[in-house]
């Protein structure tokens, strides 16, 4: 915009102080009429184009967008008998699961993330665009709330609350840590004039996008999982970084359309937690297609070793050695500790055993297991003192470990040859 249309218009604002009283009493008589300023009519038209409509709560006004993508593509049909498939699997089994959203329907999956005017969490960051795409029977229903201006943020607010209900089921990238705390904190400052926050299931796939692949990408970052996992490059994007500017464009400027790239960004976004939601847990739930590598069931099975879930940590692992293009013996030393906490001992020597004939550098934690085995459950201290020499030798070896870690592991090994020795010669 010139410098000379910016002047025109600020010319309201350039009175004279001669001018101020008849001025005011012209502006009076403004704002007792009935018609809407022209400056408005425009505003609305603006937003019009982006395909934004206004809608009104307790005197301040808003604007909101809705777009239905039909299923189209053949991506998108199998994204929606995925989430038929998943359904009816989480009714009925994993329900503790972080992934679970207990056999709702999948319309009530709420695939959500917010724009902000900064990256911190406090008083001084507003949300200024909202959008959370739904998955309905003709397709994936994105709706998009955007804050005409500070002053309006219940307008706001409340727009996104009348879509929310308390059997909904957020899911977000990093919603836990930052998105919801956001809308918690906008809320309670406006709260009065708003109905409470609903309760709600929530399900974060930044965690679960880091345990499968932060060994394998060099960052989360949602565009980077886009483009490696789910093969979609955007074009001519805006990144979520210029938010902030270009929300403080449109607020100097009042032109919409300095936020046309970034509503796109948004847009893409929801769409695409849905496609990562849906990969993610056939990942974990339906994974004999092949489409899991070895390396993805390893971590899988993890994750259900954390979560206290053995059955279905013992298949992944073991489709990871199955699906491994190579010996590896991380794997079978994780079955063989499995094993171990069951009360499987002789099977856990079996496969710690094999782990160490997996690398030329076998885990050092499986010479010190098989050394506890040795001395604990076969009662043979010789072959004890062997293993504890050997975890002290590859001790030596292995280089990436932090000084802190490498002295208190000599400490503890040494600790335990000197009490094996001296039970041997008793």
């Amino acid at each position: 915009m010139s410098i000379k249309s910016k002047l025109i218009r600020m010319k309201k604002h350039l009175q004279t102080e001669t001018n101020d009283k008849k001025e005011s009493t012209e502006l009076e008589k403004d704002s007792s009429s009935d018609e809407i300023p022209h400056e408005t009519l425009s505003l609305e038209d603006s937003f019009s184009k982006l395909g934004f409509v206004p809608f009104y709560f307790d005197g301040e006004r808003s604007y909101r967008k809705r777009v239905v993508y039909t299923y189209d593509q053949k991506r998108d049909k199998a994204l929606l008998r995925s989430m038929t498939k998943l359904k009816d699997f989480w009714s009925s089994d994993l329900t503790t699961h972080p992934l679970s959203f207990h056999g709702k329907s999948t319309d009530r999956l709420l695939f959500f993330d917010t724009e902000t005017t900064g990256l911190s969490t406090g008083a001084g960051n507003v949300i200024f665009l909202i959008g959370y795409a739904r998955l309905k029977a003709e397709g994936i229903e994105v709706t998009q709330h955007l804050l005409e201006s500070p002053s309006n943020e219940a307008a706001f607010l409340s727009g996104f609350l009348e879509d929310f209900a308390e059997d909904d089921y957020l899911v977000t990238y990093n919603g836990k840590s930052f998105d919801w705390p956001q809308v918690k904190s906008r809320h309670a400052f406006i709260r009065k004039e708003l109905p409470k926050l609903p309760e709600f299931g929530h399900i974060d796939l930044l965690h679960s996008a880091r345990r499968l692949w932060k060994h394998e990408l060099p960052s989360c970052r949602l565009s980077i999982v886009e483009e490696e996992k789910l093969h979609i490059s955007r074009e001519n994007d805006t990144p979520g970084s210029l938010a902030p500017l270009l929300y403080f464009d449109y607020l100097h400027e009042k032109d919409p359309h300095h936020l046309a790239g970034i509503i796109k960004h948004n847009d893409q976004d929801v769409r695409s937690l849905a496609y990562l939601y849906e990969q993610i847990a056939m990942k974990i739930i339906f994974s004999s297609n092949g489409n899991t590598t070895s390396m993805e069931h390893y971590y899988i099975g993890d994750w259900f070793e954390k979560l206290g879930n053995y059955e279905w940590a013992f298949y992944h692992y073991e489709q990871s050695i199955e699906r491994s293009s190579r010996p590896f013996s991380q794997a079978y030393y994780r079955l063989g500790l499995l094993n171990k906490k069951l009360g499987n001992k002789q099977e856990a020597i079996r496969l710690l055993s094999t782990s160490l004939h997996q690398t030329t550098f076998p885990p050092l934690e499986a010479w010190i297991e098989l050394s506890k085995l040795a001395e604990h459950y076969e009662k043979d201290m010789e072959k004890a003192i062997y293993y504890a020499k050997e975890a002290s030798s590859q001790l030596k070896k292995t280089k990436r470990m932090t000084q802190t870690i490498r002295k208190r592991q000599e400490a503890n090994l040494n600790k335990r040859l000197n009490r094996l020795e001296q039970k041997f010669r008793k």
